[in-house]
C-alpha cells in the first residue's frame, strides 16, 4: 500500500471521526431541547434560545443520518432514535386533517385573526405626493368583506388619509357593530382590535408595550357566552434578511449581534406577558379562545405554557405546516388560536394566498360541545 493511500485513509478516518462526534453532539443537544420543552425546568432566555433551534437540530439529524446510511449504516440509527424520541412534537410541526361537520346540532362560528401590518400605511407616506398603495386597498377590502362574524386584528390602523384607511367605520358599516380596542380609534394606530357581529357584553384591555397588548371580550353567541382573548406579544424584532444583505464581515457581525439581542429581549418580555394572558384565562367564567400574534414558535416557553391549559386549533384541525410569517424566516408559525376543551374545532386554515401583510391570516371554525 502506497504512502499516499495510507495518508488518504488516515484523513478519511479523521473526517469520519469528526462527523461522528458532531452527530453525537447534535443527538444530545436535541435531547436537551426535548427536556427543556417537556419539563420547562428553566424559563431563562437562554433556554428559549435553545428551544427555537429545534428544527435546525432535526434537519442536522436527518442529513447526518443520510450520510451514514451510505457509509456506516448502523450509525444512522442514532438519528432515527433522536427523531423518534421527539414524536410528541410532531403535531406541532405538521397537521393533516380535513374539515369536520358540525355534529352537535349547534351553530358553528368562525374566528378570523390577522396581523395586518397597519395596512401598508408606510407605503402611502413613502410616495410623493402621497398615494394610496394598491396593496392597501386589496388588503382592507379583503378584511372588510371576509364573512367571519368575529375578527381579531394585530397592528390595526384606522385613519382619514383616504376612505380606504377608515377601517373602524368601514367595518361598522359591514355589520361589525361591536368593538373592543387596545387604544382609542382617534389615535389612529390602535394595535390590537376585536370586531364582532355578536353582542359584546363585557370587555377589557391591557397594554404590554406601546401597541403590543391584550384585548379580551365576552361575546354572546346565540344562547352562550364565550371569551375571546386577542393578543399581540412582544415582537421577535429580527430581520434575518439584513444579515445576508451585508457585504462586509463587520456588518454581518453587527447585524448578527442585533438579531441575538432582539431575540433575548423578546424572550424575556413574552415570558412575562404570557403570564398575564394565563391570569385572564383563569379568571374567565366562560369558555375561552386565545388568538393572535404570539411572536414565538411552537417550540417555546410561551407555546408550551398555553398548550398545557388549552388545545391548539392548528394541531387539531389544521393542514400542512401552517407557516404564518410572510417574510424571512418564512418557515415558522407564530400566529395561533388556542381553545378551551369545551369547544370543538371543526376546521383551521392559514390563508397563504394573501400576500399583502408580513403575516398570513388564520381562521378557525368552532362550536361549543
Amino acid at each position: 500500500m502506497s504512502l499516499q493511500t495510507r495518508i488518504g485513509q488516515f484523513l478519511a478516518f479523521i473526517g469520519r471521526s469528526l462527523i461522528w462526534s458532531l452527530h453525537i453532539g447534535v443527538f444530545f443537544y436535541t435531547l436537551l431541547i426535548y427536556y427543556l420543552l417537556g419539563r420547562l425546568p428553566l424559563e431563562h432566555w437562554l433556554a428559549s434560545m435553545f428551544m427555537i433551534t429545534l428544527p435546525i437540530a432535526w434537519l442536522l439529524l436527518i442529513l447526518l443520518g443520510l450520510f451514514w446510511l451510505f457509509t456506516r449504516p448502523w450509525r444512522s440509527t442514532l438519528s432515527v432514535i433522536g427523531l423518534v424520541l421527539g414524536y410528541w412534537l410532531l403535531p406541532r410541526t405538521l397537521s393533516i386533517h380535513t374539515a369536520q361537520p358540525d355534529l352537535t346540532g349547534r351553530n358553528a362560528f368562525t374566528l378570523l385573526s390577522y396581523n395586518v401590518s397597519v395596512f401598508d400605511l408606510d407605503k402611502y407616506f413613502d410616495k410623493t405626493p402621497h398615494r394610496e398603495p394598491r396593496e392597501s386597498r386589496l388588503l382592507t377590502d379583503w378584511v372588510v368583506k371576509h364573512p367571519a362574524p368575529v375578527k381579531c386584528f394585530q397592528e390595526f390602523y384606522t385613519g382619514n388619509q383616504t376612505p380606504t384607511f377608515q377601517m373602524v367605520s368601514r367595518l361598522e358599516q359591514a355589520g361589525y357593530r361591536y368593538t373592543a380596542l387596545l387604544h382609542p380609534a382617534e389615535t389612529g394606530y390602535i394595535g390590537v382590535a376585536t370586531f364582532s357581529r355578536y353582542p359584546i357584553i363585557d370587555q377589557g384591555s391591557q397594554v404590554f408595550n406601546s401597541f403590543n397588548g391584550m384585548v379580551w371580550t365576552d361575546i354572546k353567541v346565540d344562547n352562550d357566552t364565550i371569551r375571546i382573548i386577542n393578543v399581540h406579544l412582544q415582537s421577535m424584532g429580527i430581520r434575518v434578511r439584513r444579515v445576508f444583505e451585508e457585504k462586509e464581515m463587520s456588518g454581518v457581525k453587527a447585524e448578527t449581534r442585533t438579531v441575538l439581542g432582539a431575540l433575548k429581549a423578546g424572550f424575556k418580555s413574552r415570558q412575562g406577558e404570557v403570564r398575564l394572558v394565563e391570569e385572564r384565562i383563569a379568571q374567565s367564567p366562560y369558555p375561552v379562545i386565545v388568538t393572535g400574534d404570539f411572536n414565538d414558535t411552537p417550540y417555546s416557553v410561551v407555546y408550551e405554557r398555553l398548550r398545557r391549559r388549552l388545545s391548539n386549533a392548528f394541531e387539531d384541525a389544521g393542514h400542512g405546516f401552517g407557516f404564518t410569517l410572510n417574510r424571512a424566516p418564512r418557515t415558522i408559525r407564530i400566529d395561533n388560536q388556542f381553545y378551551d376543551p369545551r369547544f370543538q374545532v371543526l376546521d383551521f386554515a392559514v390563508h397563504r394566498d394573501l400576500p399583502y401583510s408580513d403575516h398570513f391570516p388564520i381562521e378557525g371554525r368552532y362550536v361549543l360541545k
